[in-house]
């Protein structure tokens, strides 16, 4: 049985400009993870401490990145998960799944961001070191190009950057253009005719929007990005490839509305998997008092029980709920705009 089985500690490897240097088999385990110790523990059927994210959103109900990365192994590899399982336990480590953000290059100053991963966070706050990028010719990934299965680009913005149109090149120059390859991106970039020739090369192209609500929220809560460009390029989009798909990050600012976007992504034939914010913890989905709980559960009747799910991730505290108010309203003041503007809602509930 394979209850227990994640793909990812022999899979995958994700390397950032943070941490060139590491190789990070999942978002959710620390760089300095002792990674033959979690191996051991899938082989002997147990559920790994260090896997403890992942076990306490299923325990809750939601989708964790164990669930989310079986399933598409099990697609890619053509294989369903028991006989994966068996096979990575045979052969060990053999990187097939890559995740790359190779730089922060980003034209959003998203709420939940930062200027860590985004230059133009670092621009607003007048940050002297703006971007930040990896060098992928001086890193040692230790990657066949030619046998990989799956390629994700995060970000910054994807799109914006360069290089990563330099590495699907090494892809078809491989000859590996049946690499299921994804890219994350925040919708609001015009593709060039080079890119659009290179993205036409692949057959099996995702293109992942982040979208964390509709209209005015999302411009909110991705600003500067406009709704109406957004919605362009997603019909844009639809031309290059049918496999379109949303990550959708739920926040305390955010979760109000949450019966708009189930609304919206089934209007629109998107796929979507929306995760809670849990870093930082001021936006974490269940940083609000009572009385607006109350609220977010009457606005999203027909939802209940994904609501609940995602307010049980994070407390409410006096003091992490004034912080967090505070925050908003740094952000407001450098951006030059008024929550009240576009979540009046929640701007009242504040």
């Amino acid at each position: 049985m394979s209850d227990n089985y994640c793909v990812l500690p022999f899979y995958s490897v994700e390397t950032d400009f943070i941490n060139p240097n590491k190789n990070i088999y999942c978002c959710r385990l620390a760089p300095n993870t002792d990674i033959a110790r979690v191996q051991q523990s899938i082989a002997e059927g147990q559920p790994a401490k260090e896997c403890k994210t992942c076990w306490d959103l299923e325990d809750r109900g939601l989708t964790s990145e164990r669930q989310i990365h079986n399933g598409t192994m099990d697609y890619l590899l053509d294989l369903n998960i028991d006989n994966i399982k068996q096979l990575s336990l045979s052969t060990g480590f053999v990187p097939k799944q890559i995740k790359l953000s190779t730089s922060n290059l980003c034209n959003g100053q998203c709420v939940t961001c930062n200027s860590t991963w985004s230059s133009a966070w670092a621009q607003l706050e007048g940050r002297s070191t703006q971007y930040r990028g990896l060098d992928i010719d001086a890193v040692d990934f230790g990657i066949n190009w030619a046998d990989i299965v799956s390629l994700s680009f995060v970000g910054g913005e994807p799109l914006l950057e360069k290089k990563n149109f330099k590495i699907l090149e090494k892809l078809v120059e491989s000859g590996n253009t049946n690499c299921f390859v994804s890219i994350v991106t925040n919708g609001s970039i015009e593709l060039t005719e080079y890119q659009i020739s290179v993205l036409k090369n692949f057959s099996k192209l995702n293109v992942c929007f982040s979208i964390d609500g509709t209209d005015r929220v999302f411009e909110y809560m991705r600003f500067p990005l406009q709704w109406d460009k957004l919605r362009k390029n997603i019909a844009l989009f639809r031309t290059l490839t049918d496999n379109l798909s949303v990550s959708c990050m739920i926040s305390n600012l955010n979760i109000y509305y949450y019966s708009e976007l189930m609304t919206f992504f089934k209007q629109e034939k998107l796929s979507y998997a929306c995760k809670q914010i849990t870093h930082p913890l001021l936006f974490g989905p269940g940083n609000l008092p009572d009385a607006v709980k109350v609220a977010v559960r009457n606005n999203n009747p027909n939802y209940l029980p994904e609501v609940e799910a995602f307010m049980s991730v994070g407390t409410f505290s006096a003091h992490r709920y004034e912080n967090f108010k505070l925050e908003v309203e740094r952000q407001d003041q450098l951006k030059k705009i008024s929550i009240a503007d576009y979540l009046p809602d929640i701007a009242n509930l504040l």
